[in-house]
């Protein structure tokens, strides 16, 4: 690589990598990391080796701030089961583990206190009712909370108080309170949209309102010095009725940093049960916060931190530059990636996984674990090694999907010679696909593709491999990522012309692409998703009233694509909901398109027949009713397909069977599995 290109790209992002003081705390860049709840602590509310080793990668990585999920300041009252706490005195020494753990590695780390009041789960895991400022319930289980007496406000205080000392004396650097989004303790009072006292901390007064948040900070400045920083996580705009307005929080910024506060972290939006604003889909827009940091920033001497949907150091690099806030929060961006921070740094821009904000995170937080998609080594930096191998092995992968991709690039960089066969034109299997219906999915495809060639894996496409060839072969090891079969149900006038499969659609869109591409066809036949994109603007082989047979994510993202280009779509499904395969966040967020875009969906149906211009469907009970269709589009389901690996049998001790070809599962099991099998060979 050229040196000056290198320069050049790296002078490029100075604001960014410059440093900055935050109180008596010094930081090597404007990169934050954003508090997240991961449930990696262990069950007593500590530090565990598996949160450590997290924690550390992202410290590794480059980035200036570490800041904590939230750390509860009272052991009695959690968020989550294995909530962090700072509520005596015996966990200190665990946290200094922690604390030098990242210190090691050039980051500066804090922990987000709070005290869940109404939001956390002490009802179930402690028998304490939760608290807040009034009676209203709370957005994760419904219940009401009690309200709290204004003299028993000075014992909470006094937790704050010992939860700041025990955090200074851990070693950490900072804290930040966390007020933002109408809930936990702090944020509830904060807020009219839930605070409805009608004494001194009333939720109707601007000084009732802030009174807890400014004696929360004085009394954790008082009990830790004034050196010690203290960052607030705020809402800038609440976006609700009887909400917070970005004029109220200009007005009270002034007065919460005479109070104490060093610098605020703005974040939007309050809580719901899917945290809609808070961890937002695509259809919010790349940093829909910032103009909230930026006015916040326009009546305070503090570091401003902006947050939200910040995914790429370019643009982190353009609100810096621009003077919108002094500093960058990034959360999902370094769960799949958590040496986004040095790459940027270095200049290796393109080398940076990407989030592609299929929201696995939230998701995977219901089995209390969680998971980023895209990276498969996030919470596993302890037990998925990907080191050196002691000697260098022959390893072929079959199948160039997601799987076969991933597997192929860790064995490589590992010391391995990976050869890598693909029987179609293209790399990406399915997801190239789901890159055009999702195109938040095509810098991942793409990064996959580059990361596979920067590697120096032997790519050779348009490649039916046999048992037989394989054995001829003879390699060490071999990787099977052929993926799945596409079972398509058989329904009464299947066979009539206006019905295809959806593997049908886009192999006729592919075509049209092509003969559309001014530069001509690729080299090796393949389409781009943009170029599917741009293709399906100007044809689609679809008339204009469209039923889809299938109610699975696949059909469902066919849908809303086929909406989005003008078409009138039906969906029909026999399963009770759609998409079973994701989570509710994202099902919540695929409804909400879905209804924007006017598709109608019809779930516990079953379809009859297919006629020449409708599809005729039955409940349970009651009679066939028809929806018109011009054209019929049957999704089926990917099934799976081990047909290879069953001839192969016990020809070679190692071998790894994975992806969609063992059943469906999406980029995060395509992803793992791919990933496991490139640490094992």
């Amino acid at each position: 690589t050229n040196p000056n290109r290198v320069r050049g790209r790296m002078s490029s992002l100075k604001h960014l990598f410059s440093p900055v003081q935050i109180g008596g705390m010094q930081l090597r860049n404007r990169l934050v990391m954003s508090p997240m709840e991961t449930c990696y602590a262990t069950a007593e509310g500590l530090p565990s080796a598996q949160y450590i080793a997290y924690l550390e990668a992202r410290s590794r990585g480059g980035v200036g701030l570490i800041t904590m999920g939230a750390s509860t300041i009272d052991e009695r009252h959690r968020e989550v089961p294995s909530s962090i706490h700072f509520g005596t005195d015996d966990v200190i020494p665990v946290h200094r583990e922690l604390v030098e753990a990242v210190h090691a590695h050039g980051a500066r780390i804090q922990p987000q206190l709070v005290h869940p009041g109404p939001d956390g789960l002490a009802p179930y895991l402690s028998g304490e009712p939760n608290i807040g400022p009034s009676v209203i319930g709370s957005y994760l289980t419904g219940i009401p909370w009690r309200e709290l007496a204004a003299d028993e406000l000075p014992a909470i205080l006094d937790r704050y108080r010992a939860a700041a000392r025990r955090v200074r004396e851990a070693g950490y650097d900072g804290i930040e309170l966390h007020a933002a989004h109408g809930y936990m303790l702090l944020g509830s009072f904060l807020t009219p949209w839930r605070n409805r006292r009608t004494d001194g901390y009333r939720g109707d007064r601007q000084e009732g309102r802030i009174r807890l948040v400014v004696e929360a900070v004085e009394a954790i400045k008082a009990e830790v010095g004034a050196d010690f920083p203290v960052t607030l996580r705020i809402s800038g705009f609440e976006r609700v009725p009887d909400g917070r307005s970005l004029q109220d929080s200009q007005e009270i910024a002034p007065r919460l940093v005479e109070a104490g506060v060093d610098a605020f972290h703005v974040s939007g939006g309050v809580i719901d049960r899917l945290t809609t604003q808070m961890v937002t889909a695509s259809s919010f827009g790349d940093a829909h916060n910032v103009f909230a940091a930026a006015a916040i920033k326009r009546v305070v001497d503090v570091p401003v931190m902006a947050v939200g949907r910040i995914h790429s150091a370019a643009l982190a690099e353009r609100i810096r530059e621009r003077g919108a806030a002094d500093l960058i929060v990034m959360g999902r961006p370094l769960l799949a990636d958590s040496e986004l921070a040095e790459k940027a740094r270095s200049g290796r821009l393109a080398e940076i996984r990407p989030c592609i904000s299929c929201e696995n995170c939230i998701d995977s937080m219901e089995q209390m674990r969680m998971r980023c998609a895209v990276n498969p080594f996030t919470g596993r930096e302890s037990t998925l090694i990907s080191e050196p191998a002691s000697r260098a092995r022959d390893v072929i992968v079959v199948g160039a999907g997601p799987a076969g991709l991933e597997a192929a690039r860790v064995a490589a960089r590992r010391g391995h010679r990976v050869t890598l066969y693909e029987r179609n034109a293209f790399l990406g299997g399915a997801l190239v696909a789901a890159s055009t219906v999702h195109p938040e999915n095509e810098p991942l495809l793409s990064h996959l593709v580059s990361e596979v060639e920067r590697a120096g894996v032997t790519i050779r496409m348009r490649q039916n491999v046999s048992a037989a060839a394989l054995s001829d072969a003879a390699p060490d090891a071999v990787v099977i990522a052929t993926g799945g079969r596409l079972c398509v149900p058989s329904i009464l006038g299947a066979e009539l012309e206006h019905v295809m499969t959806s593997g049908q659609v886009w192999a006729l869109l592919a075509d049209c692409a092509r003969e559309l591409s001014q530069d001509g066809a690729a080299p090796n036949g393949s389409v781009a998703p943009h170029e599917l994109r741009a293709a399906a603007k100007r044809w689609l082989p679809v008339g204009e009233r469209v039923v889809v047979c299938g109610g699975t994510l696949a059909a469902i993202e066919l849908a809303e694509f086929l909406a989005e280009n003008g078409r009138r779509v039906s969906v029909v499904d026999s399963a009770d909901q759609i998409a079973i395969e994701i989570g509710a966040k994202r099902r919540a967020e695929h409804m909400d398109r879905l209804a924007r875009l006017g598709v109608v969906l019809n779930t516990r149906m079953q379809v009859d027949r297919i006629t020449a211009d409708a599809v005729v469907v039955r409940r349970e009970s009651g009679s066939p009713v028809g929806i018109a269709a011009d054209s019929v589009i049957v999704a089926g389901a990917v099934e799976p397909d081990t047909s290879l690996a069953d001839e192969i049998g016990d020809r070679f001790e190692d071998l790894h069977v994975i992806g969609d070809c063992t059943g469906l599962g999406l980029i995060r099991k395509a992803l793992e599995e791919g990933a496991r099998a490139g640490c094992l060979v």
